[in-house]
């Protein structure tokens, strides 16, 4: 069995798959007992894979930016802890709104439900076919 750790984050390999635990990936390093690699996640920050683009708008957003920024990381770390490979690529201001790339298409659509889960709003979710990339769009005036 070849164990892995990635160099950049807390994930390690267990021969099988990637999965996070900071306190494994302390204890293999500690004992240089794993090989050092890039996490599915880290590898594809490194070569600027986005997989979903999410756009949040609407005038809601002017007075609960804060809040749905915090959102939008909270949904990132638990999402991460299921699945290494997706992660924020970059979350800016745009048009008025906030737009969040990911490295994983399942993380756009989470999201996206996510908000109109907890703020309500008009969701759309458009995967373009033929390739894996999901746009999301959710709005609240």
């Amino acid at each position: 069995m070849t164990l892995k750790i990635c160099e950049r984050c807390t994930a390690v390999f267990d021969g099988h798959k990637w999965y996070d635990d900071p306190e494994k990936h302390r204890a293999l390093a500690r004992r240089g007992a794993a090989r050092v690699a890039l996490c599915p996640g880290d590898e594809r920050l490194e070569k600027r894979r986005v997989d979903g683009v999410v756009h949040l708008s609407g005038g809601f957003l002017r007075g609960h930016k804060e809040e749905a920024v915090n959102l939008i990381h909270n949904i990132s770390e638990k999402h991460r802890h299921r699945n290494v490979a997706a992660r924020l690529f970059e979350v800016k201001d745009a048009d008025g709104g906030i737009t969040v790339e990911t490295t994983e298409v399942t993380l756009a659509e989470k999201i996206g439900k996510e908000f109109e889960k907890a703020f309500s709003g008009d969701l759309n979710i458009s995967w373009l076919q033929g390739a894996d990339f999901v746009r999301v769009k959710w709005r609240r005036d």
